[in-house]
């Protein structure tokens, strides 16, 4: 048996402006993304694999800044790289007009892409053959432009080998495309294609990117033929068929837990290929998305000290990054607009969400009691409108309302308090 080795990686949108970093923050995050590229080049190198798989997204859009570009046609120019196939994506579509990619007018700029790096360049499978792998090939195709592709890259009975292929050989592909079994909220479904179209796909692996966070489509227990070493039911291996290294680094909070590559093992040749996936851990930091709970608390210091705990219980070290989602009720009069200079200390960055946080108001005496006052009469006339409203916004703005009136009734002052209701 030979193993075939490659560290897979995507989706790292070098150029990115991080707007919704502090601006003293951004230039250090993009900093972070160059150093997980350098240790993709370190790693690989260690770790002996064969080639680095680049399933699109490379850059976060069709033209970036010179220091970048610079940057990454240099990185993988370095002693020891092994070759490197790159499947451009919808954020970095190849063109004849691409300064990422156009040879002619990287050229014109006094740059080129190192000889070890191939591109692929058409919206078509087309194969390269792994250096010193002779009966191994990688198999890609690409984006061609921003615009949303509905063609399917895995259709049933699209994809067909030549007779040159080497029944005791490996064919991989590179690509970039939707799950559309698991495409995440507010995901475009791009280049789509299903569980089933993977297990009928003649490739023995699908390198994918587009998906932000780490997934993978597995066979268990497939059985194989003793006479064609290839799987009884029909799927071309066994093991890990298909998986998204998802983003290299975080690219906002949305995007929990560390981020990083997968090196992909896969032994051919004999008999029906296995492919096993492991982590590679690129990012030094980590984003984590907690709650807590404030209800009862009469200081803005109280809410801080909840917000403190949540993250001392999540594990979360000054490098990270988290977002705390806040929920209950504070006891009205109590201001809290942000964390405190000590608490947004404790990480990285750190953001507050207060949309779900209400003033402990009791509502439902409002609506219970026949109103007699002004106050009364203001509340339930509020409370009918936002019961009966059916746009969210339009139900957050009333809520405002009400509770910026019920302020002035019982505290005698109005201060910026409910701007961000959910």
């Amino acid at each position: 048996m030979a193993v075939a080795r490659f560290l897979q990686v995507s989706d790292l949108h070098l150029g990115r402006n991080f707007g919704w970093l502090p601006p003293e923050k951004r230039a250090e995050r993009r900093a972070d993304q160059r150093r997980a590229l350098e240790r993709v080049v370190r790693e690989s190198i260690e770790r002996g694999v064969h080639a680095i798989l680049v399933p699109g997204d490379l850059f976060d859009a069709d033209g970036v800044d010179a220091e970048t570009m610079a940057f990454t046609l240099k990185v993988f120019d370095v002693a020891g790289c092994p070759p490197v196939f790159i499947a451009p994506g919808n954020h970095d579509p190849w063109s004849e007009n691409s300064y990422l990619w156009s040879p002619r007018l990287l050229k014109a700029r006094g740059w080129a892409w190192p000889e070890r790096v191939h591109i692929f360049a058409t919206a078509g499978w087309s194969p390269v053959t792994v250096p010193n792998l002779s009966n191994v090939r990688v198999w890609g195709r690409c984006f061609t432009s921003n615009a949303v592709m509905t063609a399917r890259p895995l259709a049933e009975g699209s994809i067909i080998l030549p007779s040159s292929a080497d029944a005791q050989g490996l064919e991989l592909a590179i690509f970039h495309g939707s799950n559309e079994s698991s495409c995440p909220p507010g995901q475009v479904i791009n280049g789509p294609f299903t569980e089933k179209e993977v297990n009928y796909s003649p490739f023995s692996y699908h390198a994918v990117g587009h998906y932000h966070m780490p997934s993978r489509i597995d066979v268990k227990g497939a059985s194989v033929s003793s006479t064609t070493g290839r799987g009884v039911s029909g799927v071309a291996s066994g093991g890990t068929r298909l998986a998204y290294a998802g983003s290299a680094v975080a690219l906002d909070l949305t995007e929990a837990g560390q981020h990083g590559a997968l090196e992909v093992r896969i032994e051919y040749g004999g008999r029906q290929p296995f492919v096993e996936v492991e982590n590679v851990t690129l990012d030094r930091r980590r984003v984590f998305d907690l709650s807590a709970d404030v209800s009862s608390c009469a200081s803005p210091e109280q809410v801080d000290r909840r917000v403190l705990k949540a993250l001392d219980e999540a594990g979360a070290s000054e490098l990270d990054l988290a977002q705390v989602r806040l929920t209950g009720r504070l006891a009205h009069g109590v201001r809290y607009s942000g964390p405190g200079s000590e608490l947004a200390r404790r990480v990285y960055f750190l953001r507050v969400d207060l949309r779900a946080v209400r003033p402990d108001y009791d509502l439902e005496r409002y609506r219970r009691e026949d109103p007699s006052t002004t106050e009364q009469r203001f509340a339930r006339t509020l409370l009918e409108r936002i019961d009966a409203e059916q746009d969210p916004a339009e139900r957050a703005l009333l809520e405002s309302a009400l509770y910026y009136g019920l302020d002035a009734f019982k505290l005698r002052e109005v201060v910026p308090a409910y701007e961000e209701l959910a």
